[in-house]
């Protein structure tokens, strides 16, 4: 039988779905490789394969045809096709359909969702639809990591023995200082990377085998901030990827991603989920660290006094904004 008529073949015994859910994946927001990764230890020993030669070269692996696949994950034709089946797809076809729509989905830029986002708002408040929207993020960021997944993340963040870095792309640069500025005060060894690319080998010199790269890559992704991953898990550094539910392609360097939703009712994306996320586990790093942060952060108050950054602000207990500037005061971490 040739390849496209195996790809189109329905599969007459189907697997039964993953969580016996019968709607289908390309109607649920989550994408291919979410559900294959949160479903690992639930495959049979051959699905599973299939579905790690997926998520290491994902998404050209399923892309390529089911013999090639095949070929790939070790493993027959059949069993691609009983994996697919477990994911929730009729043939190979409609699987390989998907995948190209995640893709397209991953490369598109404001321009491309400037038309059908911003038009006339027939179904209501614009503001309230994008604050539910930003909230429900939200809430499927912080629910999508398992609780065994904190822990680990807190404790190799806490780790005083590895330096920090932290690294975004020319937007998500923001929240990897939020995340720094947070981090610094609880722990020693916390770097900044600052933007530019020009730098990045400085800090590469940096990196031990063992420190931590946390990163924040969305789409659409960088490809200097892929180089730098790169460069840093092969000295062996432990990757910790920050990115949207399509994945940046920085995961296959990464022991730990954590998955962001972006999509908003507007031409650009939202990074309040990310953002949201450094709380959490900041949070997680707090309560690890415990007094030992505690100590450090009060060590931190008595070296701020000589600057008198809380003294009562001219004017009046809140002061005016140039009395502020005047003072080269600002936000308090």
């Amino acid at each position: 039988m040739t390849a496209r008529r195996i790809a189109k073949r329905r599969i007459r015994r189907p697997a039964q779905p993953l969580d016996g859910r019968a709607k289908r994946p390309d109607l649920v927001a989550e994408s291919i490789a979410e559900r294959a990764r949160r479903n690992l230890k639930v495959f049979a020993k051959a699905e599973r394969r299939v579905a790690h030669a997926l998520l290491e070269d994902y998404p050209v692996a399923g892309l390529e045809t089911v013999a090639r696949f095949a070929e790939r994950a070790g493993t027959s034709g059949p069993t691609i096709l009983r994996f697919i089946a477990r994911l929730g797809f009729e043939n190979y076809n409609e699987f390989q359909r998907a995948l190209r729509s995640e893709l397209q989905q991953r490369l598109q830029g404001p321009l491309a969702r400037y038309g059908s986002r911003l038009r006339s708002d027939e179904d209501g408040d614009l503001f309230k639809r994008l604050g539910s929207t930003i909230c429900r993020n939200i809430q499927r960021a912080v629910g999508g990591v398992p609780r065994r997944e904190y822990a680990a993340l807190s404790k190799l963040i806490s780790d005083r023995r590895r330096a920090v870095f932290c690294l975004g792309g020319r937007f998500s640069q923001l929240i990897a200082a939020y995340f720094h500025y947070y981090l610094r005060e609880l722990r020693p060894g916390a770097r900044l990377i600052r933007e530019g690319g020009a730098t990045w080998a400085d800090y590469l010199l940096d990196v031990r085998d063992g420190d931590v790269l946390v990163l924040f890559d969305f789409r659409r992704y960088q490809r200097d901030v892929l180089q730098f991953a790169g460069s840093a898990a092969a000295q062996g550094a432990v990757i910790v990827l920050f990115t949207d539910v399509w994945s940046s392609p920085i995961a296959k360097y990464a022991a730990h991603v954590i998955r962001c939703p972006v999509e908003v009712p507007t031409a650009f994306d939202s990074g309040v989920a990310g953002l949201a996320m450094v709380e959490v586990i900041i949070a997680s790093v707090v309560e690890e660290l415990g007094h030992k942060s505690k100590t450090r952060m009060e060590r931190l108050e008595r070296l701020r006094a000589p600057f008198r950054l809380h003294d009562p602000l001219v004017g009046g207990p809140q002061g005016s904004e140039p009395d502020r500037e005047a003072r080269g005061e600002g936000d308090e971490a």
